[in-house]
């Protein structure tokens, strides 16, 4: 169902004239399912190929950092926001792709924890089994969100933290008692096919949403490809199918 709403989407995009045989992409884990998508159907079309390496957002900051470089690069606003800060990405490119909120997610046929209310929230993470999240920038805020309401502590001997969200999601949909699981919405509605339930969005009042950008690289030996690529995956369609899975959109338009 995910394919053909892409496929949808990008088949009515704008066309894109400018090509390159190949553009290389840093990328964030939780754009991860549609990124791949577009990547595949934009290849179709122009015949230049995408190759992405996903990572979770404190990690790209790290290797962007370290000297690593790509002609793209699409991660939380403050990674790009610094790497343009530092000469590392070119801030007339840098465009809004979408937000995500952070969601709740279960075992797909479990009972679904109440999370309705802030207090709701806290009491069924203390009847929970294990607390799983991961290391990229939703856990990162899950982590303080639980220092904030005094759980720590309380939760410490059940909380599972794991490499990234697909890692999270994966052990919430093998699991076997009764778990609760926290990442972007976007990564648990593609973990689904694998057991995993989403429950439905933190409580607004703890909720947190991280703006994803995109920006082509100062190094980049194919910047007008890598904005044509960038423009493609900002058109109205792309942020539709963006939308299907969780993202939001952004009121913001896609490089002119």
């Amino acid at each position: 169902m995910l394919r053909r709403i892409y496929t949808v989407a990008i088949l009515a995009a704008v066309a894109v004239p400018i090509s390159a045989a190949e553009l290389s992409t840093l990328a964030t884990q939780a754009v991860g399912a549609a990124l791949t998508s577009f990547a595949r159907e934009y290849k179709q079309q122009t015949g230049t190929e995408v190759k992405i390496s996903f990572d979770t957002g404190p990690n790209l900051a790290k290797r962007v950092a370290a000297g690593e470089s790509a002609d793209i690069l699409i991660a939380p606003a403050a990674v790009v926001d610094q790497a343009v800060k530092d000469g590392k990405a070119a801030g007339a490119t840098r465009v809004e792709i979408g937000r995500v909120a952070v969601g709740v997610a279960t075992r797909r046929g479990a009972p679904h924890p109440d999370i309705s209310s802030v207090e709701a929230l806290k009491a069924s993470l203390r009847k929970a089994d294990t607390v799983v999240y991961s290391q990229g920038t939703s856990g990162v805020y899950v982590h303080k969100m639980l220092a904030d309401l005094g759980l720590a502590d309380e939760l410490a001997g059940k909380v599972l933290q794991l490499a990234n969200g697909e890692a999270a999601m994966e052990r919430i949909g093998a699991g076997k008692g009764n778990e609760i699981g926290f990442t972007m919405i976007s990564e648990i509605t593609f973990a689904e096919p694998k057991g995993v339930a989403l429950v439905g969005p933190l409580p607004a009042a703890v909720q947190n949403y991280t703006t994803y950008v995109g920006a082509v690289m100062t190094t980049s030996p194919s910047s007008d490809a890598a904005r044509a690529f960038l423009k493609y995956i900002t058109t109205p369609a792309a942020r539709n199918a963006l939308a299907a899975t969780g993202w939001e959109r952004m009121v913001s338009v896609g490089i002119q």
